[in-house]
């Protein structure tokens, strides 16, 4: 009797709620041409739900010998990620007033942070003194801090970055749709950190 063929497609992270047990359709995608098969692997428990908030992993090979204990005459193809970084939590506060206090404190940290950062880098290269100089330049006239200029180069400075890092003022529709420069360096954050838990646990049950 040839062995049906039951192709996974698993993800690389699963956020589980604690105590609760996880099972092959929450990890990703079965796909087989037998529906009762299909159904059967997909609600095989593969982790039993813990207690307490943490970082686990399953692999590739764990969730293959787990189907296979349970199904018997398939062959199991992975695809997508080799192993699944389980993110074990309890639910989140939804208090709606502390996630706007939250938001609004780190709103002016990062305002902060970036004004600091923009008044000593024009400081290092004494932009007040080329601001005189182009003024002598169009005008003949020698004047210190010229308004005329320092007040919409400053307006600019923040009109530009706030233009670069969302895509609200572009025509194109394409571009309207494209993640930001914030977005994309954040996804890149977890994507790193995602990888180094799981090389740590990975290290860690060696």
């Amino acid at each position: 009797m040839d062995k049906k063929q039951v192709y996974l497609n698993i993800e690389t992270k699963y956020s589980v709620d604690l105590n609760t047990h996880v099972y092959v359709r929450d990890i990703g995608k079965v796909y087989c041409d037998d529906e009762v098969i299909k159904k059967k692997v997909e609600d095989i428990c593969i982790y039993k739900g813990s207690d307490k908030e943490e970082y686990d992993y399953i692999s590739g090979t764990e969730i293959t010998n787990k189907i296979l204990n349970k199904v018997n005459n398939i062959d199991i193809n992975i695809i997508g990620g080799p192993d699944v970084l389980l993110e074990i939590k309890s639910q989140e506060n939804s208090n709606k007033i502390f996630k706007i206090f939250k938001v609004t404190i780190i709103a002016i940290i990062l305002f902060l942070g970036a004004s600091m950062a923009i008044i000593n880098f024009y400081e290092d290269v004494n932009m007040g003194a080329t601001m005189e100089k182009i003024y002598y330049i169009f005008t003949g006239e020698k004047t210190q801090n010229p308004k005329i200029l320092t007040i919409p180069f400053s307006l600019g400075i923040g009109l530009g970055m706030f233009t670069f890092f969302s895509r609200i003022f572009s025509f194109s529709k394409r571009r309207r749709q494209e993640p930001g420069p914030m977005e994309v360096e954040l996804y890149l954050y977890d994507k790193d950190l995602e990888e180094y838990i799981l090389n740590e646990l990975k290290q860690k049950k060696k």
